[in-house]
């Protein structure tokens, strides 16, 4: 689905983009099904992240005509293409500083058109779209949560567009341009900001769901790559060092993979919030590292053309950005440090690892587009400690010693007035996010009963360790350092290939047998 373009060179095809793009919506509305969508898109587009993402960017865009509550608008327009229009050059992400302006065409309380004015940067799509959702001011001079209102705008309004060339994902078509016509209001004025976050909170899986698919393509390619070069009249998988390195990168994988599936499952509810956020900034950055550390192991192989490994390592740069931001997402889970820590709920684990095994893979229509922001925002934590103690780990992992050294770390950050600065706010949000990785870990390795895993749980907290010490180390405080832990001797195995490639599709394996072992059960 790629053509070559007179003015860009080879891009998107974007008119088979707009063939095929109705079947994305039809799994969203009027049944809103996130991960249905996202199977239907692998489906059509393949392994060609151009291709996902610039879809991709066309359903976040149509998703906002949902969830500013105009679904008949959405319906009738299933068979367009569609762009986000927020940043601006000189704002970046602090959409509040927009300084795109509305007027409405006449006096009107309840007026829906508008003439919208000003220019939009580094925006996909936008060149091809058939309707951009803009975001823009009423009042120019307002600033607050109530500034931004969000406006349909047709191509017909747009004009003096200019390609923005990118080092990655070349053949999509990014570009600045000007708005100078007429618009459509989208719900209510004054509430484009709580439009946005209902659109986003669902839409957390998408740059996720990329990220995931990449690695899924590119660490296993390292695996055979690895296993059929020959150095010294070996395949250098053979070599201890080369060995570990990739044992490693493949239980960060399978982590990586089951937070994602965990997420899913539990999309239903107020997991949605906390765990959302964390898959669009704490695992989009983990899948940047992880494809960084696989093309070094493999090495030259990973800078040709055809492979997937150098590709993907570079295309995963643009997954952050594209996705909304990681900073503020990030930002936003500092916030919940107090409730985290120190929630008294004692969780099942029979009752979450049900809920696990049974809606890992399952696509399942949850409408959390309309879900009450009051639920949203108050997410129902659990005895952190209590529960990873239930889980009975055979290792001397202690929980209760990490929430002590976390409360610990939290006070004396507290005692400084530290709490409300955004580089430490920052900080402690990554903390809870490397938290809830170590307890998917713990319940990655419960669920699946590999014990291989073990280790990958001895990451996570070592991971965690290392965070928790370089902020100790970069602040100067006085909370005690904590100890790393020893990883358990890998076992022997004759054929390190299949043993890679079964510990890592393990968790994929897990999923989809519990899929299909729901569907053979009715």
């Amino acid at each position: 689905m790629f053509v070559n373009d007179s003015r860009f060179g080879d891009i998107v095809d974007f008119d088979k983009l707009r063939e095929s793009i109705r079947h994305l919506y039809d799994a969203l509305l009027p049944d809103f099904d996130m991960h249905k969508s996202l199977q239907v898109g692998t489906e059509l587009y393949g392994d060609e992240p151009d291709l996902m993402i610039a879809a991709g960017a066309s359903m976040l865009a149509w998703m906002t005509v949902i969830a500013a509550g105009e679904d008949e608008i959405a319906e009738d327009l299933k068979d367009s293409l569609f762009t986000l229009g927020w940043t601006e050059e000189e704002i970046g992400s602090d959409l509040l500083s927009a300084r795109t302006v509305a007027t409405p065409l006449n006096d009107d309380p309840d007026c829906a058109d508008f003439h919208i004015k000003g220019r939009k940067w580094l925006i996909n799509n936008s060149y091809h779209a058939d309707y951009h959702t803009i975001v823009a001011k009423i009042d120019p001079d307002s600033s607050g949560p109530r500034s931004l209102s969000i406006f349909l705008v047709p191509q017909s309004s747009c004009k003096n567009w200019e390609r923005l060339e990118t080092h990655v994902l070349r053949k999509m078509v990014l570009t600045s341009f000007d708005i100078d016509g007429p618009g459509r209001l989208l719900g209510k004025a004054g509430h484009g900001l709580q439009i946005l976050q209902r659109m986003a909170m669902p839409s957390k899986y998408q740059c996720a769901y990329v990220g995931i698919k990449l690695i899924n393509e590119a660490i296993p390619a390292g695996i055979e790559h690895l296993s059929k070069k020959r150095i010294f009249n070996e395949n250098p998988i053979n070599f201890s060092n080369v060995l570990r390195q990739m044992y490693n990168l493949v239980l960060q994988g399978a982590v990586l993979n089951f937070i994602y599936y965990r997420a899913l499952a539990f999309s239903a509810g107020s997991f949605l919030q906390f765990h959302g956020v964390m898959l669009k900034s704490w695992l989009l950055l983990r899948a940047n590292e992880l494809l960084g550390q696989n093309l070094l192991v493999v090495g030259s192989k990973g800078f040709l053309a055809e492979s997937v490994i150098g590709r993907n390592t570079i295309d995963s740069f643009v997954l952050p950005v594209f996705d909304g931001h990681y900073t503020i997402n990030t930002l936003m889970t500092a916030k919940h440090m107090k409730r985290y820590l120190g929630a008294a709920r004692r969780a099942n684990v029979e009752e979450r690892l049900s809920i696990l095994r049974a809606g890992s893979a399952m696509s399942r229509a949850g409408d959390q587009i309309r879900a009450p922001s009051r639920k949203l925002r108050n997410p129902d934590f659990f005895d952190y400690a209590q529960y990873i103690e239930d889980l009975d780990l055979p290792i001397d992992l202690d929980a209760r010693a990490v929430v002590a050294a976390m409360q610990s770390l939290f006070d004396e950050l507290s005692a400084r007035e530290l709490t409300t600065d955004p580089e430490h706010r920052y900080k402690m949000g990554t903390m809870l996010h490397w938290m809830e990785a170590l307890l998917a870990a713990c319940e990655m390795w419960r669920a699946t009963e590999e014990d291989e895993y073990l280790n990958a749980v001895i990451m996570q907290y070592n991971a965690f360790v290392n965070q928790f010490n370089q902020i100790i180390s970069e602040s100067a405080l006085n909370t005690p350092f904590l100890t790393l832990m020893r990883q358990r001797p890998m076992r022997k195995f004759e054929k390190p290939r299949e043993f890679l490639l079964r510990l890592y599709h393990l968790v994929e394996q897990f999923s989809v047998r519990q899929d299909t072992l729901l569907a053979e059960q009715g």
